[in-house]
Order: C-alpha cells, then sequence, then structure tokens
C-alpha cells in the first residue's frame, strides 16, 4: 500500500479542478458503459417495492446499528442503519464521510494487508483491485451511515450467507446470471466507524480469498484524494422505495464546428496544455509498439498471435434483460470479429503545471495524455453523438472483456510528443473516428 503523502496547499487548491474532475468523469464513463451498450437509455431498477413477506432473514449481533439481510426467491434485500437510541446518540456530531471532502467532512481509505499478491489497486480509479489478465477483479465503495440509511435489493440473486470473520459481519449474495463478470456482491459492516463497504467480486476470486481479505480489512482517515474511498451515498441514496429510478449520462454537447483536424491545435478546457494530433495510422500487426509501453498487455494478447498479427476472435455481445422487477445480463449473439490497431502521435505543448508538487507533474501529465479514448459518431443537428463500444466479451467469457475505447499503447518520443494506441473493431476502424477528452473537452477527428 502507498504511504500517505499530504499535498501542497496548492495542489489541493487544484485538486477540486482536475484531480476528482479525473476520478468523476472515470465514474460516469463507467456508468455510460453499464447503461448505454445498447445504444438506448436503460432503465436501472435501484429500488423496488419491498415485498410483504420473507423467506430468510439474517440479523447481524450489533449493538446500535440494524444490519440485516432477507431473502425472497432471487431478489434479496440488505438494510443497515443507525438505531435512533442507543449508546451511539452522538452519531449526527461525527463528520461524514466524503470521496472528495468538504470542509467539516472526512475522507477515508482503505486497508487490504491480505490482498492476493497478483492484484494491485487501479492507478486511476479509487477503490478499483484487479489482477493483470482480468480474471480476477473487486470494486469497493463505502455508504456512510451517518448519511442515510443501507436499504437496497439485489435483482438476480443466488445464493445468500451470513460470514462472521475478523469481528464484522459480511452478507454475501451469488449471481444467477452467467453473463456477469461480477458474480457476488458482498455488504460488510464496520460498526465502531458506522460504515458499510459494498464489494463487487469477480469469479476469480474464491470464497476463501474474500474471507481472508475481510478479516484484516481496515479503514483509517486520509487527506490524501488519490487514496480516499470512493462513498456511494454523498452523491446520492441507497434507501429503497417503490420508484424505478432511471440514470442518463450526461455530458455537454460537442458541436461539429467544435471538431478540429490533424495538425490543428487546441487548449484544453483545463487549462493544463495544448494539445495537437500530429497524424493517425493504421496496422493489422502490434509490432510497430515497443513491448514495454504497452499498458494493457492482458487485453492485447486475446487479439494477437505469436507473430503479433491481429487475429479473428469469437465476439459476444452482453444483453441487459428485463426479469420480474429487476434487469439481469444475458449473452446475445456471437459472431467472428477482428480488431485493428490505431496508432496516433500527438504533440502536448505549453504545458501548464507548476502549481502541481515536481513529483506529481509527470503523472498528470500522463493521466491528461491517457484522457483521451477513441470513439466512432454520428452528427445529428450539429451536435456529436459519440458512439461507445458495445459491452462484448471473448467467446461468452464474462471476465474477458472485448471492446474498450481507452488506450493500450503510451510512449513518450521527446520533444513534448507522445506516441498513443488503440485496438477497436475493423468495421469501426472503417468509419468517422475522434479522439476525445471528457476532462479536457477537445474533440480531435482523426478519420
Amino acid at each position: 500500500m502507498r504511504d500517505k503523502h499530504i499535498f501542497s496547499k496548492s495542489y489541493t487548491e487544484r485538486k477540486e479542478t482536475v484531480l476528482h474532475a479525473l476520478r468523476r468523469e472515470e465514474t460516469l464513463k463507467a456508468e455510460k458503459k453499464n447503461c448505454f451498450y445498447t445504444r438506448i437509455p436503460i432503465k436501472i431498477i435501484a429500488s423496488v417495492a419491498i415485498l410483504s413477506v420473507l423467506t430468510v432473514s439474517v440479523y447481524a449481533a450489533v449493538q446500535w446499528i440494524d444490519f440485516r439481510m432477507e431473502q425472497n426467491g432471487d431478489e434479496v434485500r440488505i438494510h443497515a442503519s443507525l438505531n435512533e437510541t442507543g449508546e451511539n446518540d452522538d452519531a449526527e456530531e461525527k463528520p461524514v464521510r466524503s470521496w472528495n471532502a468538504k470542509e467539516g467532512e472526512i475522507s477515508i481509505r482503505l486497508n487490504i494487508p491480505d490482498l492476493p499478491s497478483d492484484m494491485r489497486e487501479r492507478e486511476n480509479t479509487n477503490g478499483k483491485y484487479y489482477s493483470e489478465d482480468s480474471s480476477r477483479s473487486m470494486t469497493i465503495n463505502g455508504i456512510d451511515l451517518r448519511r442515510s440509511d443501507l436499504d437496497q435489493i439485489i435483482g438476480g440473486g443466488d445464493e445468500a450467507k451470513q460470514i462472521d470473520v475478523g469481528g464484522k459481519t459480511m452478507f454475501v449474495i451469488g449471481s444467477n446470471s452467467d453473463a456477469a463478470y461480477y458474480n457476488r456482491t458482498a455488504f460488510i459492516l464496520f460498526e465502531k466507524e458506522e460504515l458499510v463497504l459494498k464489494l463487487w467480486v469477480s469469479y476469480g476470486i474464491t470464497d476463501d480469498e474474500l474471507t481472508t481479505l475481510v478479516s484484516t480489512m481496515t479503514v483509517e482517515e486520509t487527506t490524501d484524494v488519490l487514496l480516499a474511498l470512493p462513498i456511494i451515498n454523498e452523491v446520492g441514496d441507497t434507501s429503497g422505495n417503490d420508484e424505478q429510478k432511471v440514470y442518463y449520462y450526461e455530458v455537454d454537447p460537442v458541436y461539429e464546428t467544435d471538431l478540429i483536424e490533424i495538425g490543428e491545435s487546441r487548449r484544453a478546457a483545463t487549462d493544463l496544455y495544448t494539445i495537437t494530433v500530429n497524424k493517425a495510422e493504421f496496422f493489422d500487426n502490434i509490432n510497430v509498439l515497443k513491448p514495454g509501453c504497452i499498458l494493457r498487455k492482458d487485453f492485447v494478447n486475446k487479439f494477437v498471435d505469436d507473430a503479433g498479427n491481429l487475429i479473428p476472435y469469437n465476439r459476444t455481445e452482453k444483453l441487459i434483460v428485463r426479469e420480474g422487477n429487476h434487469w439481469n445480463l444475458q449473452f446475445g449473439d456471437t459472431v467472428l470479429s477482428q480488431k485493428k490497431l490505431v496508432v496516433v502521435t500527438m504533440t502536448m505543448s505549453e504545458l501548464n503545471f507548476e502549481s502541481f508538487d515536481e513529483e506529481d507533474r509527470e503523472g498528470m501529465l500522463q493521466a491528461c495524455v491517457n484522457g483521451y479514448d477513441i470513439y466512432s459518431y454520428t452528427v445529428t443537428d450539429g451536435i456529436i453523438d459519440f458512439i461507445s463500444p458495445p459491452d462484448t466479451v471473448v467467446d461468452r467469457k464474462p471476465e474477458s472483456r472485448a471492446d474498450s475505447s481507452e488506450i493500450i499503447y503510451r510512449e513518450y518520443l521527446g520533444n513534448n510528443q507522445w506516441k498513443v494506441a488503440y485496438l477497436i473493431e475493423e468495421d469501426i476502424a472503417e468509419g468517422d473516428l475522434v479522439l476525445y477528452a471528457y476532462t479536457g473537452k477537445v474533440t480531435v477527428k482523426i478519420k
């Protein structure tokens, strides 16, 4: 785990507009991939009417927190709340938790001493842990009971059980969907901290491993936004009612007149850099890349042979299907597909990172380079509609994602020039393409 680091005053002032924006955009992009890969708005059932008769109930043995799990068929309700009376009457006087703490709030970091040795936390996404081959993954968020109660229904649930470990109570709900990458959802009560952690756990992590890492897991306060754990109910509630909540991914409109061409320059909205895309090239072999600069080798290796040639593969789409009161993931059609390598050379000039600590500047510049994703697009009434790749996997394997708009390669060429690369579908590569940075608000037409 990285050492705790206190950032300078100037860095703290800038983190509100840059680091928090980068991470919030990462969250929004993830929501977009989850909710819009069918390219139509999807209604997500965040909560449904609580059933009047529940067949299984499990109550945690705690002093002042009501923490329980109730199951009826394939729907599991999780509830947690601070009791109005008891030893914890002064809870309201304690500061609430926040991902990006404001005055009077605090942030917390998560310590996992027994994290499996092949897993690590993502550098640009708080609370996400993964293995290099993507077969093992875990996403963790906090639910601050000082902010609101937890009252949530998990649809499509399979086996639900209680595990008491390390002085904590954990509820684990399995998924009955073969297409779900995260096949278990877990809720862990930290009674003294008045906090619940929600974990999404993938197939590759065994129940024994999950139990072991939970047994020594702790939380502590931090002032470092780079280490802070996201708090779900900081931006929305987790209470249950009979309302169907609809989430839409919204960004400021990008007009066709905002497009710049290869060779033109544009200042980023963050005022951190000016970007010029020098050229874009297309290849059927990855040997044009330096192996040491490939950022996502596990992703790339799915689509190449020993000679570096991009090869055909079976591509399966994942669909959201309504089942009773909830939505579930299912596999759709499987088709034979092939990737195309897109290599882009760009110049990041007129850099403005003086307000950051010297040790942070290189990382921030790399984050800005990483922020450029590739999209196909259409234009309606002068407004650009970015088309994200559908949610697909390789050959019906839920852990083996097949599509991504993010960079897979980053190389510094000197003189403020960078070479980046993307793997996209061959048929997508034949159409109109843009690079777009959600934080920098720059759109470059590359084809």
